[in-house]
């Protein structure tokens, strides 16, 4: 028998004027919320957090997501219900569909690649951030660096203090980018598709006006999340 979460895995967004398809896919912890939602409803956050053996500030942007989507429905002092799957007439999926890129990034957080790996650990305490932009000595984008990427580093026993943060990084050709032009739409489903937090977006268009050649800012989970909570206060 086919489940509802079956149906949510991909979510198809097309847009009347420009015949432009979005697919979002959901990860597999989204779709089990979707059918803890359609099994319990109402259900609390914290009974979903339960369920699934997690905390609920883990769940903040999984919820968040599925809300703006519309698999799930969200009431206060209720909790969580079905959503009408899904809202292509909402207000905030129309203006998400309009916002771009360019609309939401914030500045990158760059580190050196002749700086140590426990020096990156410093700087991702010191900055609160889970992403560094590695540059080389050319001022180019070389790498990216995450908490997952250090921790690696970390579980070989190995010294921080002699390894090179290059060592550790996901190198530029491995690299998934975003362009200012993209939609919001399409920079989620690629945080989405490659399970990361962060992607550098990249304009090569004014590589020789930037800092770092090409590299305009970075788009993270916290700045869409920013960006639907804007959204929301505009509809309230």
């Amino acid at each position: 028998m086919l489940k509802f979460t079956d149906l949510c895995s991909f979510i198809i967004y097309t847009t009347p004027l420009h015949k432009e398809v979005i697919i979002i896919q959901l990860s597999e912890r989204q779709r089990e919320i979707v059918d803890i939602v359609q099994r319990l409803a109402p259900v609390t956050g914290d009974k979903i957090a339960e369920t699934l053996g997690l905390t609920r500030p883990t769940l903040r942007s999984d919820l968040a997501l599925l809300v703006m989507l519309g698999l799930v429905d969200a009431k206060p002092k209720v909790g969580y219900l079905p959503g009408r799957y899904p809202k292509y007439d909402s207000h905030i999926g129309n203006m998400l569909k309009k916002l771009t890129v360019a609309d939401i990034l914030s500045d990158p957080i760059l580190i050196s690649g002749e700086t140590t790996a426990y020096d990156a650990v410093l700087m991702l305490f010191q900055q609160n951030t889970g992403t560094l932009m590695v540059t080389g000595e050319e001022q180019e984008l070389i790498g990216i660096v995450t908490r997952k990427d250090l921790l690696k580093v970390m579980l070989g026993h190995t010294d921080l203090h002699t390894v090179p943060v290059t060592m550790a990084m996901t190198r530029r050709a491995q690299m998934t980018t975003l362009a200012p032009e993209d939609s919001l739409l399409e920079a989620i489903s690629r945080l989405i598709r490659h399970q990361v937090n962060c992607l550098p977006v990249l304009d090569e268009q004014c590589s020789s006006s930037t800092p770092i050649q090409g590299l305009v800012g970075r788009v993270t989970k916290t700045d869409i999340m920013n960006a639907i909570l804007s959204l929301t206060e505009e509809k309230t």
